[in-house]
């Protein structure tokens, strides 16, 4: 995997990537983080591009994301990823929950919950995880551009969808493994693709890229309990 520098893993710190093309003035500093111009390059994708990547993220040993994605880093693929899986998680929670209860001829109704509680785990760990991940690797004279993290992020949850679909299968034992491959694959693929970069970061790399493959496992263990077990 070849090496990386500040520029070449996200290509910008912040939001800050001009928009190619465009005739509307570009305002500088933070001002431009809370104008649409900031964030529209980076939903500014194909479909084929976000297939690819999407296909990249199921072969976690290849460790070529963050150089394919170096030079346009999208949030597109990680906003729909996000939503889908939330949708996913309540739709398959409640069938689970909904057929357990009726093989057992027991009272079942609809938990709101899942939504939020479904919501509020992806989307908030594919944005505070990189904002965290952002600011160390500052600490550590190892930057790397914040989009660029959301995108490795966002993509990194793909694989939880197929695994959230096979859950409905009423094995624990299958749920367990399930989870644990689903989880294996996406921390690999963080881990490896942050690898070389955080190298920079002097004698602590090893330790920053194990934090980062074992948040990611943690990450499907709480799924798993929350999302792939069904109670009676």
């Amino acid at each position: 995997m070849g090496q990386y520098n500040g520029q070449n893993l996200i290509g910008a710190d912040t939001f800050s990537k001009p928009v190619s093309g465009s005739d509307e003035p570009q305002q500088g500093g933070w001002f431009r983080t809370f104008t649409i111009a900031a964030y529209k390059p980076y939903f500014d994708i194909d479909t084929t591009d976000v297939l690819e990547r999407i296909k990249d993220s199921l072969f976690p040993f290849r460790g070529t994301f963050t150089e394919k994605t170096a030079g346009n880093p999208d949030l597109y693929g990680p906003f729909w990823i996000c939503t889908t899986l939330i949708f996913v998680a309540a739709a398959i929670g409640t069938f689970v929950t909904y057929v357990a209860h009726k093989l057992q001829n027991k009272k079942w109704e609809y938990d709101i919950n899942l939504v939020t509680w479904s919501a509020g785990v992806f989307y908030g760990y594919v944005t505070i995880i990189p904002l965290g991940l952002y600011v160390i690797l500052k600490y550590f004279s190892a930057p790397s551009g914040l989009a660029q993290l959301f995108c490795l992020y966002g993509y990194s949850l793909f694989v939880f969808i197929p695994a959230l679909c096979l859950s409905i299968v009423p094995l624990e034992i299958f749920r367990w493994v399930i989870a644990g491959v689903a989880g294996f694959m996406s921390a690999t693929f963080v881990a490896l693709n942050l690898r070389t970069h955080i190298k920079s970061a002097g004698e602590r790399w090893f330790l920053i890229v194990a934090s980062i493959f074992l948040l990611q496992l943690a990450l499907a263990v709480v799924l798993k309990l929350y999302l792939f077990t069904v109670t009676v």
